[in-house]
């Protein structure tokens, strides 16, 4: 893993919601009408790879972790959809990494194709989270939410199973849990090697469902039955293990009969999520 590098006057604008110039800004004498404040745009690099921080106007509330799916920039779930105003104007700040071609894979292997290898891991991403935190105060002002679609849904379930209690609440669309059951999934098979010789890496390796049992977080579950990307099956048995396993987790399935994998879908799905969110 590349050293961790944050360059401080961004870290200060992106966590603390203040630009580095606001303290020698000079405002006219007679402004002729309110200035308008907006959101805090500002992007920082960890370890190389790039992570985009929207900071409130006003005070902050909590934090939305963002996890976009394959090959997905992560400026597409805000340019997508409303998920990204509605946060703000909640009053939380909404941290979005750069995750590219990465499946949230813990680490990578002899068998990892070159071109897969180098993009972000769920370890780099535990890792950010930790020093956002720890030196610059992200993920410390109140509630801390995740979300994520597709692949980033997989990594909605790891990165909580990897942090128990780091996460309020967290919701995953259209995301996939075991990889053991798509054995011929290309993704995969980039990543891990063929699931004929590397068969008990895809069943206990960055696989959600095996590590059901860490999960502490309330998680909002949701997949569209015309979904052919990813099976819908996916999130029917990762509910499902949850509740078997996690009788006092709260976790919620909501299947759209109508649904595929579009961001139609998901963003029909934010209300819900957002009213789950409230409730944890």
């Amino acid at each position: 893993m590349n050293r961790l590098f944050i360059p401080l006057f961004l870290v200060l604008q992106g966590c603390s919601g203040q630009s580095a110039k606001d303290s020698t800004a000079v405002l006219p004498a007679k402004p002729k009408a309110k200035p308008v404040y907006k959101a805090l745009d500002t992007t920082v690099k960890i370890g190389g790879y790039e992570v985009r921080i929207q900071t409130p106007a006003d005070s902050i509330k909590g934090d939305l972790l963002l996890l976009p799916g394959w090959d997905f920039s992560n400026r597409k779930w805000c340019d997508s959809s409303d998920v990204c105003r509605t946060a703000l104007a909640k009053g939380f700040r909404v941290v979005a990494p750069q995750m590219s071609r990465s499946i949230y894979a813990k680490k990578y292997f002899p068998e990892t194709r070159a071109d897969m290898a180098k993009h972000p891991t769920i370890t780099w991403l535990d890792t950010a989270l930790d020093l956002l935190g720890k030196q610059f105060g992200c993920f410390k002002a109140g509630k801390n939410y995740v979300l994520g679609l597709s692949t980033g849904g997989r990594g909605v379930a790891l990165i909580c199973e990897a942090k128990p209690g780091f996460f309020h609440a967290a919701a995953a669309l259209s995301g996939d849990f075991d990889q053991s059951k798509m054995p011929t999934d290309n993704l995969s098979i980039l990543v891990y090697g063929p699931y004929a010789r590397f068969a008990n890496r895809w069943q206990t390796v960055d696989n959600p469902v095996h590590f059901a049992d860490s999960m502490k977080t309330p998680i909002y579950l949701g997949h569209g039955l015309k979904d052919r990307v990813v099976p819908p099956s996916q999130t029917q048995q990762f509910a499902d293990v949850l509740k078997k396993k996690k009788h006092e987790l709260p976790v919620i399935l909501h299947l759209d009969t109508n649904a595929g994998h579009t961001f139609r879908y998901w963003r029909s799905e934010l209300p819900a999520v957002w009213q789950f969110f409230e409730k944890h």
